[in-house]
């Protein structure tokens, strides 16, 4: 498996998250980031993902939370 630092979801349509989650996942290990931008309805979208498919996490940091961080 290659090893990718991030996925850019910032822009996509909020219909193609779980498909391209489940490819990124498929093709590539953590840890890695998921950039969401600061869109609250992307990273509602990504975290359920991540929930539902029992993947640790944590959001960005003080300084920057357009993005997630696949443990």
């Amino acid at each position: 498996m290659k090893k990718s630092n991030s996925i850019d979801l910032h822009g996509r349509y909020y219909d193609d998250v779980d498909l391209s989650l489940e490819k990124h996942f498929y093709d590539n290990e953590p840890p890695f980031k998921i950039i969401t931008g600061n869109s609250s309805k992307m990273k509602e979208k990504v975290l359920k993902y991540l929930d539902n498919n029992n993947h640790k996490y944590m959001s960005g940091n003080m300084y920057n939370q357009g993005y997630i961080q696949v443990l």
